[in-house]
């Protein structure tokens, strides 16, 4: 079997691992940005060139307030906090979803990330914000439309948010069994892991250990 490129993970389990620590719900997400940095390094170092993280859904908006907010405050602390980091180890950052729609200190944080990480190579996170799959496939369908072109499988495709970009493994932590409306037009052919670690539990071993039970699964494509 080939080495994997491009992974996804949805990201679960941040308010409940602060909840049985006695924790703010925004600490648990701080812990999992901690977490996000330490798997793209494993990534990285294992020759993977792209993770597709779920970090903010287009369903998220339906939370209490106070979170939604600690939320998008948290798009800036990963900017001052992480992003020195991110582009010491050569890493591009780029973003999925209805951007448009963020608040305006979220975009200028998301703006700030892309400049400054636009001509790194070594490795691409790519970070799913305001994002469904039901959005992206309107959206998709939209665009073609405003075009004049007749919808085909391919300028559908075309147009998503990740394009052709083929998912090759699909994680989720927390436990839960599902795909919560994340990257379906990518998924087709994915090698599904589900982890019963909260997202702030998940480590490099963790990850690893994804990997080597990918190696050893016969991916037939439909054949």
């Amino acid at each position: 079997m080939s080495n994997p490129e491009t992974v996804a993970i949805v990201m679960d389990g941040n308010r409940r691992w602060a909840k049985k620590n006695n924790l703010p719900s925004a600490s648990g997400h701080r812990k999992g940005i901690e977490t996000l940095i330490n798997i793209v390094k494993t990534a990285k170092n294992n020759s993977i060139k792209r993770l597709v993280v779920y970090a903010f859904s287009t369903e998220n908006w339906d939370r209490e307030n106070f979170e939604v907010n600690a939320l998008m405050n948290l798009i800036n602390f990963g900017v001052d906090v992480k992003l020195e980091e991110i582009k010491a180890n050569g890493i591009k950052l780029t973003f999925i979803g209805d951007i448009n729609n963020m608040p305006e200190k979220a975009k200028k944080g998301i703006s700030k990330c892309i400049h400054e990480t636009k001509d790194l190579r070594e490795f691409n996170l790519t970070i799913a914000l305001n994002y469904g799959s039901i959005w992206d496939m309107v959206n998709a369908a939209n665009i073609v439309a405003d075009s004049g072109q007749e919808l085909s499988q391919e300028n559908f495709i075309k147009n998503t948010q990740l394009g052709k970009t083929d998912i090759d493994i699909f994680i989720r932590t927390g436990g839960d069994m599902r795909l919560s409306n994340f990257l379906l037009p990518n998924i087709g052919y994915s090698e599904l892991f589900f982890s019963e670690k909260l997202w702030p539990e998940f480590n490099s071993e963790d990850f690893q250990e994804i990997l080597k039970e990918f190696e050893v699964r016969q991916r037939r494509f439909g054949k």
